[in-house]
């Protein structure tokens, strides 16, 4: 089978989509085009495997099982971008500090290891992405409007393939694997 990209990531509910669409309104309003995700397609990357066989999936879920923990809360807290907000190529929506969900990351990332799995090994960064700018902007130009935090339970992750198309990626799940 050919290789695709693949990645494990949380998915996010509804309330979150929505706020995402309310933040990307406002950054297209402020800075015009840009890539901006689809809304369905939405999700927290825990561990990017880039170019995998999809044929591996269950090999790859029985690994990121034994990383499974118990479920755990997160909410949004604010938006921002990387590389800074002064220069962002990358407009994200944030959460609050969740160190369940920081170790979930790292058990996950070393049963793909240990399990001989590729995956890049940057540093698990907490972010929801909302836009990719071709040159970088300066947030403060944006007046985003203060949002309540929106809390969610997050009950397990899933293993997607990203599959392009004219408009941009959009993502097949593979899998899922439940908390405990």
């Amino acid at each position: 089978m050919p290789e695709a990209t693949l990645f494990f990531a949380l998915s996010v509910p509804d309330p979150v989509r929505a706020l995402a669409g309310r933040l990307q309104d406002e950054a297209r309003r402020a800075f015009g085009p840009a890539r901006y995700p689809e809304l369905e397609g939405l999700h927290i990357t825990l561990a990017f495997l880039g170019r995998t066989d999809p044929g591996r999936a269950a090999d790859l879920l029985a690994l990121a099982a034994r990383a499974a923990g118990p479920g755990f809360a997160l909410q949004t807290a604010g938006t921002g971008g990387f590389p800074r907000p002064g220069r962002a190529r990358i407009l994200w929506l944030g959460f609050g500090s969740q160190p369940a969900l920081g170790s979930l990351a790292e058990r996950l990332r070393a049963a793909l290891k240990a399990g001989g799995a590729a995956f890049d090994d940057k540093p698990f960064a907490l972010h929801l992405t909302l836009a990719r700018f071709r040159e970088p902007v300066d947030l403060g130009r944006a007046a985003f409007t203060a949002q309540a935090p929106l809390a969610f339970e997050v009950r397990g992750l899933e293993l997607f393939q990203s599959v392009p198309g004219p408009r941009g990626n959009s993502y097949r799940p593979l899998g899922g694997v439940p908390f405990t």
